[in-house]
């Protein structure tokens, strides 16, 4: 067999959706929650062109004996969260179904050198859950875990504990600033051992005026426990968009905290039954949301709130000596 690994153009936008397609086709045989719609090339392709359209965007295509079957396409971020990065969604990559992983690192060795060259040292990829030959390949590519992206059945009932200790009321915009004591802890305990993951000081500041356009946006239904007028946990929905990896009407878990001292008596799960109830009464049949893989409160909780991964955001970290490391002394 020939292989050939040449850069990604437009000419490869059908056949790139067509591998897209039927990567998704297979995911939903061991989650049928993703959305069917996606097994159609044509929508497929929508999501691959926006990616090769991105501003700075490089990408490259896996050709065996001249036919498609992979590709990785990603572009720039350059957020001071990310500080210089290169980024491929989850649209960013797939692999036709019955070629062996290991193509993706030969994918990998002829994509990352655009971003080394131009100084960009961190790379982040996006893999399904389900492929494990393909996570163990990036794993060989020095890839660590970093996010989980995952998905809830909301037919699955969970039952609040019974006579609890505090008050679980949903909360509109008037009642943002009474529960401003809440807004800092989940960076304040992302920066600790073992996640290390950093919120920029500038960023606390924000966090009122944040949180309060969230909470006021019609799109979004936020929950608070109180003991007593004393808020100890929150937990915010918001009504998804459509996209390749989130099941159709999906509300999205997209802020949930706890009072270090409130922790353990069943506080989020007082808050997700009711934030699940509302929205099976609105008509939705999944929940989403995604962790730290190395938050262990996060894991284990949506873990065992009934929460299962679909798909992992990796990255990669390399020594930017690598620049000059090459070079005769």
């Amino acid at each position: 067999m020939s292989l050939q690994i040449v850069a990604f153009d437009e000419s490869h936008l059908d056949d790139a959706a067509a591998v897209l397609a039927r990567r998704q086709a297979r995911l939903r045989e061991t989650e049928p929650a993703l959305p069917e719609r996606f097994t159609d090339p044509h929508h497929g392709r929508e999501l691959v062109a926006a990616a090769l359209a991105a501003p700075e965007s490089h990408g490259v295509v896996a050709l065996l004996d001249g036919r498609l079957v992979a590709y990785l396409l990603g572009a720039p971020r350059y957020e001071p969260i990310w500080n210089r990065a290169a980024w491929s969604p989850v649209e960013g990559q797939a692999l036709e179904p019955g070629i062996d992983a290991d193509l993706m690192r030969d994918v990998y060795a002829a994509w990352a050198p655009h971003w080394v060259e131009r100084g960009f040292f961190l790379h982040y990829v996006h893999a399904p859950a389900h492929e494990a030959r393909l996570l163990d390949a990036w794993s060989d590519l020095n890839f660590g875990r970093m996010q989980a992206h995952a998905v809830r059945d909301l037919d699955e009932r969970l039952e609040a504990p019974a006579d609890p200790a505090f008050e679980i009321r949903c909360i509109g915009p008037e009642d943002a600033e009474g529960i401003a004591p809440l807004y800092d802890l989940i960076a304040r305990h992302q920066v600790l051992a073992p996640a290390y993951a950093i919120t920029l000081p500038e960023r606390y500041a924000a966090f009122p005026a944040d949180y309060a356009e969230d909470i006021a946006d019609p799109r979004s239904h936020y929950w608070v426990a109180f003991e007593g007028e004393r808020p100890i946990g929150l937990a915010g929905f918001y009504e998804t968009e459509p996209a390749l990896m989130t099941p159709d009407g999906a509300w999205e878990l997209g802020a949930a905290m706890t009072a270090p001292g409130a922790r353990g008596h069943g506080v989020q799960r007082a808050l997700l039954s009711a934030g699940f109830a509302a929205a099976r009464e609105a008509g939705a049949r999944h929940s989403i949301t995604d962790w730290r893989t190395a938050n262990l409160l996060s894991s284990r909780s949506w873990t065992a709130l009934g929460y299962r991964p679909t798909h992992f955001r990796l990255h990669r970290a390399i020594d930017p000596r690598v620049a000059w490391a090459g070079r005769a002394g």
